[in-house]
């Protein structure tokens, strides 16, 4: 079986005779493979030359034609890598996917059957049990770990969280056999073993040899033969950052929180399907430990909080000792702080520690006496404990021990937490050893639906910001042409219609300089309005979030999904779509395509959502996406006809004839046909 037939493609362990050509620039077949020649039953001599979606002629899953606008090439040509759309073929369901590399390679592949619903349905269960059960915090995540695991045909599942300085990876619940092999370490510094490592490049590994990986550390997980690894960073995209919880000023919601790993015996287990998955739920797993976290830090912070409105600070050190006792099960918390004070919180007379002023902990470290972390260099043996960092801000300003009579099944798993926990009610104890922490936001941030909306480091521009009227709207320009370079006779004719280009060009010189000065960090050295021969394009080299792209990503990845996990991708998009594409402006020809094609893509969305909510048996659903179509365009006859549809069988019939009757009326006003078959939906029996 060749597995190379086209030139570029790198050598893959192939199962299958891949469905596969290679496009021109102009989109055409430039080359044809033996598997693309069987499926279509057309030989290389039938198709070289022809355009692609004139070959295949593939629909979207409502039948529609889709090749003839295809998503794969539009990504590209935006200056995608890779790009990936659903498609119905031949009376299949398949996932085209294509990427970049001595042309552009397009590939059919059938669609994943693993259904992401169930992963999607415990994560959603697990963020409100935590959320409203903070004490169930390690039993929900394990119960998690353990639906995840059996979904994904895995023997293991460990998380690891990170705490709040990003300093050490501790392992914090963990589901399957084997379970002594894989508590061999615990714990991780950034950089050290495979966490470690994911957490520093913040890029996900995954080996099927891992015996013979030295990155990985633990001696005894690799002697029981187990070859498939997949660690994986849960992290906050950048750009999702202000949808999370509000957080006091300085306490913002850093880059990684932990990471996910899976492990099997299997060698032949399914990489493509692994990384799929952990790619769906990556963020919401982040998303959702971070609020969680958050939520025990506030508490703590309540706590701390009413215990200073009534008592001396001692009544708050109390409090605060008492939040981290009841999180990590330890029977006594001892503090000690800078200053030589002591206090001590739980039963028991804990032994004095006689290093405990030079201690490492002193510098951030984390160690313990069989407390499943690093082992304390001064005391070996005596009641198991955890010697933990009390930072605020930027400083530690106490040591902490955790006293047990009984250490939990995992030792380590409350140590990543305690910290989150303390983290707040700690600035507020000791606010003098504070000082404001980095604020982590992407430089620029644009909202382009329902208008244009700008910020730079967090801060909203207005229109005076720009200086001209006119500034905004090259700025416009470029964005409804975003990854492509427009010319400067192209943007004089659009800015300036009607006037000669070579009398403009000067203005826009001036335009352009009033935007850098505007937008970019150093308008001398520009990074995000970039000249390219005799034209300028958008295509920033710093950290931005466009709200345009994150739509587009999500609503292909729900194109490739089914079930639950179609509707979470699907549902994540339509909450970035506020309104039309840039409908600041209505009458520009230049952005109406775009903003056509968008709204075209949030409908889809709608309809498929609502069609996986009635197969589902959720109705309520079905009907606020079949509302919302009608919002967005309220000419969709299928929209009518489905809405009217879900609400008889509801036994809502007044709504559907009110409903009907908006549609006559409308369909009359404009001169338009009526629709007979929604006539006899409302019409009594």
């Amino acid at each position: 079986m060749r597995t190379n037939d086209l030139p570029g493609l790198p050598r893959l362990k192939l199962r299958m005779n891949r469905v596969r050509w290679q496009l021109d620039k102009e989109g055409r077949i430039a080359a044809w493979s033996s598997g693309a020649a069987a499926f279509f039953r057309l030989s290389a001599e039938q198709v070289l030359g022809k355009r692609c979606a004139e070959v295949v002629a593939g629909t979207d899953g409502f039948g529609r034609p889709l090749c003839v606008r295809c998503p794969v090439q539009r990504e590209i040509k935006h200056g995608a890598y890779q790009a990936s759309t659903a498609v119905s073929c031949g009376g299949k369901r398949l996932i085209c996917q294509g990427h970049v590399g001595f042309g552009v390679h397009i590939e059919l592949k059938p669609e994943k059957r693993t259904d992401s619903s169930e992963p999607l349905a415990s994560l959603s269960w697990a963020a409100r049990k935590l959320a409203a059960e903070p004490g169930s915090f390690f039993q929900t995540l394990q119960v998690f770990l353990g639906s995840l695991r059996r979904a994904l045909g895995m023997e293991a599942a460990e998380l690891f969280l990170a705490d709040p300085q990003e300093h050490y990876l501790v392992l914090s619940a963990y589901d399957g056999v084997h379970r002594e092999a894989f508590l061999e370490k615990a714990w991780f510094a950034w950089g050290e073993g495979y966490p470690g490592l994911v957490a520093l490049e913040h890029h996900p590994l995954l080996t099927h040899d891992l015996p013979s990986d030295a990155r990985y550390l633990r001696l005894k997980v690799k002697k029981l033969g187990y070859r498939t690894y997949v660690c994986y960073p849960l992290e906050l995209p950048l750009g999702e950052q202000r949808a999370l919880p509000a957080c006091p000023e300085g306490d913002r919601p850093q880059g990684l929180i932990g990471v996910l790993n899976l492990a099997s015996r299997d060698p032949d287990a399914d990489d493509e399907v692994l990384l799929e998955q952990l790619t769906l739920i990556g963020p919401m797993l982040a998303a959702s430990l971070y609020t969680v976290l958050t939520r025990l830090g506030e508490a703590g912070l309540r706590a701390v909080a009413g215990a200073l409105h009534a008592q001396p600070k001692g009544q708050g050190i109390e409090a605060f000792l008492e939040q981290s006792a009841q999180l990590s099960g330890a029977a006594c918390v001892r503090l000690l702080l800078t200053d030589g004070q002591t206090y001590v919180h739980g039963k028991g007379n804990p032994p004095n520690c006689g290093f405990a002023e030079r201690c490492p902990v002193w510098e951030g470290q984390i160690l313990g006496v069989r407390g499943g972390v690093a082992a304390c260099p001064h005391v070996g043996t005596g009641q198991p404990r955890q010697c933990l960092p009390l930072w605020s801000g930027p400083r530690v300003v106490g040591l902490q021990q955790l006293f047990f009579t009984r250490l939990p099944p995992i030792a380590s798993q409350a140590v990543a937490p305690v910290l989150w926990l303390e983290r707040l009610g700690a600035e507020v104890l000791w606010p003098e050893q504070c000082s404001a922490s980095p604020v982590q936001e992407p430089w620029l941030e644009l909202r382009t639906f329902g208008g244009l909306q700008v910020r730079r480091e967090g801060k909203l521009l207005t229109p005076r910001a720009f200086g001209r009227r006119q500034t905004l709207t090259l700025l416009k320009l470029l964005l409804a042409h975003r990854g492509q370079t427009l010319s400067r006779e192209e943007l004089c004719e659009r800015l300036w219609p009607g006037e000669e280009p070579e009398a403009t060009q000067a203005r826009l010189h001036v335009l352009v300089h009033d935007l850098r000065q505007a937008l970019e960090p150093d308008p001398a050295q520009p990074r995000l309005i970039l000249r390219e021969g005799e034209g300028y394009r958008f295509a920033p080299q710093i950290p931005y979030f466009l709200d345009v792209e994150r739509f587009e990503q999500l609503i292909h990845r729900g194109d490739g999904l089914e079930g639950m996990a179609a509707m979470e991708a699907y549902r994540q998009a339509l909450l970035l779509y506020k309104g039309d594409f840039l409908s600041d402006e209505p009458y520009a020809d230049w952005a109406e395509l775009e903003r056509t094609y968008l709204r075209e893509r949030a409908v889809g969305a709608l309809l498929r959502s609502a069609e996986i909510a009635r197969s589902l048996g959720q109705p309520r659903e079905a009907l606020e996406a079949y509302r919302r179509i009608l919002k967005l365009d309220p000419w969709r006859e299928e929209a009518y006809r489905a809405l009217m549809q879900q609400l008889v069988e509801l036994g809502q019939k007044l709504e559907a004839k009110s409903l009907f009757s908006q549609y006559q009326t409308r369909m009359q006003r404009e001169g338009l046909p009526i629709d007979p078959n929604l006539a006899r939906l409302v019409q009594p029996a």
